[in-house]
C-alpha cells in the first residue's frame, strides 16, 4: 500500500513537470512568433507614393515619378486656379497653352506640400520651372515656395553636345528673380552673381567670348562687371587681362 502511494506521488510529480515544461515550451514558441525579425535585402518595385495622415500624396518616388492625383503640376484645371492667373495674369489661357510644353516629370524624389504643389525635387532630368522651359535637364536638387515657384537649387547639367557645368543658385523670395549664383559654365567660365531689379554685378573668370562677361574677344577677362536690367555694361574692374 505505501509503495502504490509512492507511485501516485511520483507520477502527479511526473504529470506536473510534464504540464510545465509543455506550458513553457508554447510560451517560448509564441515569443519567438512575435519577435522574429525579417530581412528584406533587396526591394524592387518602379514607384513608390508616400501619403500624410490625411491619406493625401506627398512624397513620390520613381524612375520616373508615379502619377499622383493630388499633384497640382499634372492637373490643368489646378493648374489655372494656383499658377495662371499668378503668373501671368494679362492672359491665363496664354499661359496654359506655354504649359503644355512643360516637362512635369523627374527620376528620383518629388515632395509635395498639402495643396499638391512641389516644394522640392531631388535626382536627375528634375522637372521644368512653372514659368517656362529649361533648356537642359538638371541632375541635383530644386526648392519650390509653398505656391511652387522655384527660389533655390544646386546642380548640374549636361547639354546634349556634351558640354556640362554645375551651379548654386538663390533666388529673391519676395519676387523670384534670380539673386545669388555661383557657377562653373560648359565653357570653363567661373562666376559669382548678385542681381536684383536694377542689374547685375559679375565677378569671375571669364573664358575668351564668354556670354555671361560679354567679353566678345580672344582674351580671357578676370574682374569684375555691372550689367543693369537691360544687359548693357555700366562699370568694369580689370585684376588682370591674358592671353
Amino acid at each position: 500500500m505505501k509503495k502504490l502511494q509512492e507511485i501516485e506521488k511520483r507520477y502527479k510529480r511526473m504529470k506536473q513537470l510534464f504540464t510545465g515544461f509543455i506550458s513553457l515550451v508554447l510560451i517560448a514558441f509564441f515569443c519567438l512568433g512575435f519577435t522574429e525579425t525579417y530581412k528584406v535585402n533587396l526591394i524592387r518595385t518602379k514607384g513608390i507614393i508616400i501619403e500624410d495622415e490625411n491619406g493625401k500624396d506627398r512624397i513620390l518616388i520613381g524612375a520616373p515619378i508615379p502619377h499622383s492625383v493630388d499633384r497640382v503640376r499634372t492637373d490643368t484645371s489646378l493648374v489655372r486656379k494656383y499658377f495662371a492667373n499668378d503668373i501671368y495674369p494679362k492672359d491665363p489661357d496664354k499661359y496654359m497653352e506655354w504649359y503644355k510644353k512643360y516637362r512635369h516629370s523627374a527620376f528620383g524624389i518629388v515632395f509635395m506640400n498639402d495643396k499638391g504643389i512641389d516644394v522640392m525635387q531631388l535626382g536627375e532630368k528634375l522637372s521644368d520651372p512653372n514659368v517656362g522651359r529649361r533648356i537642359f535637364l538638371p541632375t541635383g536638387i530644386l526648392l519650390n515656395n509653398n505656391k511652387g515657384m522655384e527660389v533655390g537649387g544646386f546642380g548640374t547639367h549636361t547639354f546634349e553636345d556634351g558640354r556640362s557645368g554645375v551651379a548654386l543658385g538663390l533666388d529673391d523670395p519676395g519676387n523670384g528673380r534670380e539673386a545669388f549664383h555661383a557657377a562653373v559654365l560648359s565653357d570653363g567660365t567661373r562666376a559669382l552673381i548678385l542681381q536684383d531689379a536694377n542689374g547685375k554685378l559679375v565677378l569671375g573668370f571669364g573664358k575668351p567670348n564668354s556670354d555671361l562677361f560679354k567679353n566678345k574677344d580672344s582674351l580671357k577677362f578676370v574682374g569684375i562687371k555691372y550689367f543693369d536690367k537691360k544687359d548693357n555694361l555700366l562699370w568694369e574692374q580689370k585684376i588682370n587681362k591674358t592671353e
